[in-house]
């Protein structure tokens, strides 16, 4: 594969998901920090509409997004690399992803299946089931189990699950349509609630848990980095919803975490062990919840496109591993071309 130097890097951000400003967000410090000798860049904005814009790496994000350059196809752009830096449904669940290898356009991250897969909370719990990490117990629902039978499915739910209950959307990120649910008398609302962004949804039993975060750079062998666990800390009585997450600035994270030296082994082992087991490529960071009392250890996310600001985990994960931000862009950049040379000397006949 023949790449120009420095590479032509397409920096995607915003998107059609809830997560359009985090997007463009991470998408600002990226830039500012990407290594400019290695890689020149280029912009596409994708509007809340899914309009497709593109723009120069010294013009305002925003105004790529909104007054930019119309495009229609990948097949319009000379690129060497995509870092499709999209949270959530529309960007990190598959569906750019198959757009990008229909152009046969390099990409950084997960392919189309782990995308699809880690962004759905059920299918990754039985995947996690499969390769012997525990999840929370819990009640997978469908959208017939509360558009037609409500009354059922609560009665159900409090009878198998109990309160208290978290009650999200399958497919949803940063903590968008979830609610925590102390008694009965709320969990119609929720259900209807979660519904309203995903037709499946999931409920778990409410645990008493500490939060841990583990970052996994690189395709899955032998060379991939794991990163030590950060954690969460959560002012008690609360949990990390999406105003703790980007508003309240209440939540301290510590990296790594002050834990004991065989959590953090356990924590590490079951990150690369659902990051090969998904078929994740890239990056990914695995959010795990932890018992308090017990220490029992519980898969609660892969994330295939976490926040990418420099203070977001994921790049504070890396760097406690010895990557520098800056290093973290390039490396993952490197990763996205070397999977399109692979993928394009397999053979596709008999």
């Amino acid at each position: 594969m023949s790449i120009s130097t420095p590479a032509r890097l397409l920096l995607v951000f915003g998107g059609r998901s809830s997560e359009h400003e985090i997007s463009v967000r991470s998408a600002k410090e990226l830039l500012q920090a990407v290594d400019t000798t290695r890689f020149s860049v280029e912009l596409l904005g994708i509007a809340r509409d899914g309009t497709m814009r593109r723009g120069a790496s010294g013009d305002s994000l925003e105004a790529v997004i909104e007054r930019g350059a119309r495009v229609h196809s990948w097949a319009e752009l000379s690129i060497d690399v995509v870092f499709p830096l999209l949270h959530g449904p529309y960007g990190e669940d598959g569906t750019i992803q198959g757009s990008l290898e229909i152009g046969n356009v390099p990409y950084v991250g997960s392919g189309v299946a782990a995308s699809a897969v880690c962004m759905d909370k059920i299918m990754l719990k039985y995947v996690a089931r499969a390769v012997g990490i525990p999840v929370v117990e819990g009640i997978d629902l469908l959208e017939g189990d509360i558009d037609g039978q409500l009354d059922e499915t609560v009665h159900r739910v409090v009878e198998h699950v109990g309160t208290p209950c978290f009650v999200k959307p399958a497919n949803q990120g940063s903590s968008i349509g979830i609610s925590k649910v102390s008694d009965a008398s709320t969990l119609r609302a929720a259900l209807l609630h979660a519904r309203t962004f995903d037709t499946r949804v999931v409920v778990e039993r409410g645990l008493d848990v500490e939060e841990y975060e583990v970052g996994v750079l690189g395709s899955g062998d032998t060379n991939t980095l794991v990163s030590p666990p950060g954690q969460l800390k959560i002012p008690e009585g609360q949990w990390y919803d999406f105003e703790n997450k980007y508003v309240s600035d209440v939540v301290e994270t510590r990296v790594p975490a002050r834990t004991t030296p065989e959590l953090a082994k356990t924590l590490r082992a079951h990150a690369l062990s659902i990051f090969r087991a998904a078929g994740c490529h890239g990056l990914a960071r695995v959010d795990f919840l932890v018992e308090r009392g017990t220490g029992r250890c519980f898969l609660n996310e892969v994330n295939t496109m976490p926040g990418f600001t420099s203070i977001s985990m994921y790049p504070m994960l890396m760097q406690a591993t010895g990557v520098s931000y800056a290093a973290l862009i390039s490396r993952l950049c490197e990763l996205g071309i070397e999977r399109a040379h692979q993928r394009r000397s397999l053979s596709v006949t008999a």
